[in-house]
């Protein structure tokens, strides 16, 4: 079959060539892939709920940002190099214009640390799709250390935040957690009995 394939020379299967009927393994092999990551979805899950706290967007896509805007631009999901080139020669970055990714969004400098580990469990969770999809290039032994270290990085990004969460609940004052007892009533002072007044003394006679 391969030489065939090689050489030039085709067979038909019912007015299809092997090479379109590969073609359609191949795309439905990627299809079934992608529709079967939960894990992965689970792992972006976590990662899009870091860029919501810190007012990021969480479209996985390519996005834009003009040089007076505070939010960025979602410009598509795809966005081919000659579309992504004519923007940068229209509008280029001299004039204050930024083009990025989501998975750059959260790679600033100075970034905090949970929001470059969401911005990279993002980038390795695109790379695994593409992968599985054929749009990238790789090996299986690659992708099997990718996927093991992916599940280590999201294992840590949910300790962060669980230690972040349980050290903002110690930073609370008892006055914030509970409610101040309420002092103990004094007990009432006894009354003071009055002193019977004494009796005159008797003079003695004479």
């Amino acid at each position: 079959m391969w030489r065939d394939l090689l050489s030039g020379r085709r067979r038909y299967r019912g007015g299809r060539s092997e090479i379109a009927i590969a073609a359609d393994v191949w795309e439905r092999a990627g299809q079934a892939s992608m529709a079967t990551l939960p894990v992965v979805a689970k792992v972006e899950k976590l990662a899009f709920k870091v860029y919501g706290e810190f007012g990021l967007p969480t479209q996985p896509g390519h996005y834009r940002r003009g040089p007076d805007d505070d939010a960025w631009s979602y410009l598509g999901e795809h966005v081919s190099a000659e579309a992504r080139w004519a923007m940068i020669l229209e509008r280029p970055p001299e004039a204050g214009w930024r083009y990025a990714t989501l998975e750059d969004l959260g790679r600033y400098p100075n970034a905090p640390t949970e929001l470059k580990a969401a911005a990279n469990l993002l980038a390795t969770c695109r790379h695994l799709k593409n992968r599985l999809a054929g749009r990238e290039p790789g090996n299986a032994g690659e992708d099997i250390q990718t996927a093991i270290r992916l599940g280590v990085d999201w294992r840590e990004l949910q300790d962060l935040l669980s230690w972040r969460e349980s050290a903002t609940l110690k930073l609370t004052t008892p006055s914030d957690a509970l409610p101040l007892p309420e002092p103990e009533a004094a007990p009432p002072e006894k009354p003071k009995t009055a002193k019977k007044p004494r009796a005159p003394r008797k003079k003695k006679a004479a």
